[in-house]
Formats: C-alpha cells, sequence, structure tokens
C-alpha cells in the first residue's frame, strides 16, 4: 500500500530519528530520502531501518523507506531488543 516517504529527521513511533545516510540523490523538502539500512538513534532504540513497503522503489540501490517502515535495534541503556516504525515524515505529500 502506497504510504508517504520517510527522510532524514523523521521519527519512529518510540520518539527515535531517522539519521541517516539517506540518499543525497533523491531531496525531500532538502532532506535526503532514507533508505533501508539507514541508522536510527535515539533513547528508546538504536538500530536502522530493516524493512520497507516501496520494495520497487530504488535509490543509490537500496530500497526507499516510507511511514510503517520498520526499524530493529536494541535500547541503548538496556540491551533489550526493540522493534518499532517509522511513524513521523515531513513529507505526507509524498507518496511512495
Amino acid at each position: 500500500m502506497p504510504a508517504p516517504k520517510a527522510s532524514l529527521t523523521s521519527t519512529t513511533a518510540t520518539g527515535d530519528v531517522v539519521t541517516g545516510p539517506g540518499s543525497p540523490l533523491r531531496l525531500c523538502k532538502g532532506l535526503p530520502t532514507a533508505c533501508m539500512g539507514d541508522a536510527v538513534a535515539g533513547a528508546a532504540c538504536t538500530g536502522v531501518i530493516t524493512a520497507t513497503t516501496a520494495v520497487t522503489r530504488i535509490s543509490m540501490g537500496r530500497p526507499i523507506a516510507n511511514i510503517g517502515s520498520v526499524v530493529t535495534g536494541v535500547n541503548p541503556v538496556t540491551g533489550v531488543p526493540v522493534a518499532t516504525a517509522v511513524a513521523v515524515t515531513i513529507n505526507p505529500d509524498r507518496i511512495v
């Protein structure tokens, strides 16, 4: 199902931020588009974007991340595995 694409500074459901590196060849309101494998950092989860529904939209050899893309990692304080989703983006009008 189509969903708005994520960019750097998009946040997850737990409030963590997509930090990159992103795809500087495809910009969203001046920010690089987030892709699978991009890092996510914050108080609840430190990990990477591991799954997306936009698998046919490729930028720099990686599928573009969108709202609902899965982030997996660990809690930086406890070390407990965490899975969350990209939930907020500055690009609600950019559907992929």
